[in-house]
């Protein structure tokens, strides 16, 4: 028992000489570097596991990695030869297992601007086909909203949604008001579930889309909602959704949800995600010229004769109040009225 001991502790201080001592003796600074980059990525795999099942599975997988180092430590010969034979197939158990968080996180690799840099503009000649979208499909959603009528709207961006097209009906038309409105109909036989929005076109309509795997608290919002959430996890799509409970428009985008939007943030909305740069662009050169008129037209106001002065409220074209409440008047305005006849 004592020599079985006095071997094991050998093996531990040989293994702490050659893997913990050994390495700091040559340590620099890019070794600095590969440590905090696997920090980084462990980091990184512990956020992401912890919030789903694969985080226990983890956990478990730990375990099992400590008691076959053990085992091997121990030099235990037939638990041994075990840990040997599963370590072989231990690739294909880890992708078999995790295979649903693997196509997750490449999925959002591949969605990331790293990986897929998307322009933040488009040419100029398709602006007033976005502009057109835009203002049609706002009409459609406020329209609906005021009518507590469901929807759900999704505008497809670089990652492709075909999987989720093949399970509705394909439409190809363009997207006009009327169109959409009568396809969420609730007599409607298409307005069951989600319309895609392709390349400024009504592609699809009647689509079902996955429902998030995110923990967030919907309260009394409904399937819409999750989908519409569900499907911005898994793409770089934009989703619009409208309440058939409450008529309330809410947007989501990369796993979130925005709620309570109105007529010109969702305008704000659509248009920076169509048309980016330029759209910024024109609405800073609309501001500017609107600013540049309005100071024009303070400028050239014209200015009253010496013995009929007019108030500052009228230069600024400002509806005056109703006379005859005293204290709307200033004290030169009633010092004048004090001096006149009585």
């Amino acid at each position: 028992m004592a020599a079985t001991l006095q071997s094991l502790m050998e093996k531990i201080k040989d293994f702490m000489l050659r893997y913990v001592v050994e390495p700091f003796r040559h340590f620099g600074p890019f070794d600095l570097v590969d440590i905090l980059l696997l920090a980084v990525l462990l980091y990184a795999l512990y956020r992401f596991a912890k919030t789903r099942r694969a985080g226990r599975v983890v956990t478990g997988l730990v375990v099992v990695i400590i008691a076959s180092l053990l085992v091997t430590a121990l030099n235990l010969p037939a638990l041994t030869y075990i840990v040997k034979l599963f370590a072989s197939a231990f690739f294909f158990c880890f992708v078999l297992i995790f295979q649903p968080e693997i196509r997750d996180a490449l999925e959002r690799i591949g969605n990331s601007r790293l990986a897929a840099p998307k322009s933040d503009t488009i040419p100029q000649k398709l602006y007033p086909l976005a502009k057109e979208v835009t203002a049609e499909t706002l009409d459609a959603v406020f329209e609906m909203s005021e009518s507590c009528t469901g929807a759900l709207i999704v505008f497809e961006g670089l990652t492709k949604l075909g999987d989720y097209v093949d399970s509705g009906k394909l439409v190809d038309a363009r997207v006009t008001s009327h169109l959409l409105s009568n396809i969420f109909f609730d007599k409607a036989p298409l307005h069951d579930g989600a319309v895609i929005i392709r390349n400024f076109r009504i592609y699809a309509a009647s689509v079902v889309l996955p429902s998030t795997k995110s923990t967030m608290d919907f309260g009394s919002m409904g399937t819409r909602h999750r989908a519409a959430v569900g499907v911005s996890e898994v793409s770089d799509a934009l989703v619009v959704v409208v309440s058939e409970q409450s008529g309330k428009v809410s947007v989501a985008q990369e796993g979130r949800l925005l709620r309570g939007v109105d007529r010109d943030m969702l305008e704000d909305i659509l248009m920076t995600y169509f048309a980016g740069n330029l759209y910024l662009r024109t609405r800073r050169a609309e501001s500017k010229k609107l600013f540049l008129e309005r100071l024009e037209k303070l400028t050239n106001t014209p200015i009253s004769e010496p013995d009929e002065p007019k108030l500052e409220a009228e230069q600024l074209e400002i509806p005056l109040p109703k006379p005859g409440i005293p204290e709307l008047y200033d004290e030169e305005d009633i010092s004048a009225k004090g001096d006149g006849p009585k």
